[in-house]
């Protein structure tokens, strides 16, 4: 059973949606196409919201509270982001269709807005120009991290052994 239900309080999603990046550029009638589509819910401090390895099903937004991504690594996980207030995370495996690579852990009770993988497949075949956009902002918030990403392997590049950087260049077909 799902923990998601309709939105019932369109002002205060319209409020959030209009300062994340991937629903950037939308009008007024788009963000309420938007908004009939999303869910919300809550979860309580340290619950599992998704873990490494499972399919990609929504995107979420947080509300209120915070999630924890995290890289399991034994018994010393790596927190790689801390999602606070209208942010969002989740978009990155759904649309590359490839499993999550981290988990993500509420680090506080935490109220989320979700937009399902069903329901961006619906907008997909409702609006298509809708979604394209949609699309379009997620590749520009992908393409930042991928620079911010590249700044960081420079910069350990330059820190450490270059042959590390190749070993892994090559791995990845690089």
């Amino acid at each position: 059973m799902s923990p998601f239900v309709p939105i019932d309080d369109f002002a205060m999603v319209h409020a959030i949606l209009s300062k994340i990046a991937i629903f950037g550029g939308t009008t007024e009638q788009q963000q309420q196409g938007i908004i009939t589509r999303l869910q919300h819910g809550f979860v309580s401090k340290g619950t599992e919201i998704f873990r490494k390895g499972e399919a990609a099903s929504h995107i979420y937004i947080i509300a209120s509270g915070g999630v924890d991504l995290i890289i399991p690594d034994g018994e010393a996980p790596i927190v790689k982001k801390k999602i606070s207030v209208g942010e969002c995370f989740g978009h990155v495996a759904l649309i590359s269709m490839q499993p999550h690579t981290v988990s993500a852990i509420a680090s506080e009770e935490t109220e989320m807005i979700v937009l399902s993988k069903r329901a961006l497949i619906d907008l997909k075949h409702e609006d298509l120009e809708l979604f394209a956009l949609l699309v379009l902002n997620i590749a520009r918030e992908l393409a930042r991290r991928l620079r911010f990403t590249d700044e960081m392997l420079f910069h350990y590049a330059h820190t450490r052994d270059q042959s590390l950087i190749s070993d892994l260049s090559n791995a990845f077909g690089f």
